[in-house]
């Protein structure tokens, strides 16, 4: 459900899927704004690794870039606050990371795939607004991904 006040909705990282295409397989992170509909974005193949990986709380014995960008984060005392996708322009998804230090927020342009990874590594809440999801969420038979 959408929040009629601030215009977003909070959404979960379902999770990462291979879509067929005519020009081979493409990762897909969905993120479920309901019981019946997902918001599927297009992502990169090292996102997607980075994405499930931190899903599935898998241990990688080097630390990924998102990994290293949290690292830098918590050496300088700063926390991911939350992640707001909130644009979408000819398919390209727009995100904001937002991350707060010392109570202060510093706001940040970045891939939605980035920020999800991030999030999913710290359990940030993901919001979205209700334009892209209005504009981009599809059933979820459309992907045949079940409940």
């Amino acid at each position: 459900m959408v929040d009629t006040e601030t215009g977003y909705q909070q959404v979960k990282v379902a999770g990462v899927y291979m879509a067929s295409s005519p020009e081979g397989s493409t990762p897909i992170v969905f993120l479920e704004n309901d019981e019946e509909k997902v918001l599927p974005i297009y992502i990169g193949a090292a996102e997607a690794f980075s994405i499930q990986t931190a899903l599935e709380k898998l241990p990688y014995p080097r630390p990924l870039t998102h990994d290293l960008l949290l690292s830098i984060l918590e050496g300088l005392n700063s926390r991911i606050k939350k992640v707001i996708i909130d644009d979408l322009n000819d398919g390209v998804f727009f995100a904001r990371l937002i991350v707060e230090k010392n109570g202060d927020e510093f706001e940040f342009d970045a891939r939605p795939s980035d920020s999800l990874a991030l999030a999913v590594r710290t359990n940030s809440p993901v919001y979205v607004s209700e334009k892209v999801i209005k504009t981009a969420s599809v059933d979820k038979d459309h992907y045949k991904l079940g409940p």
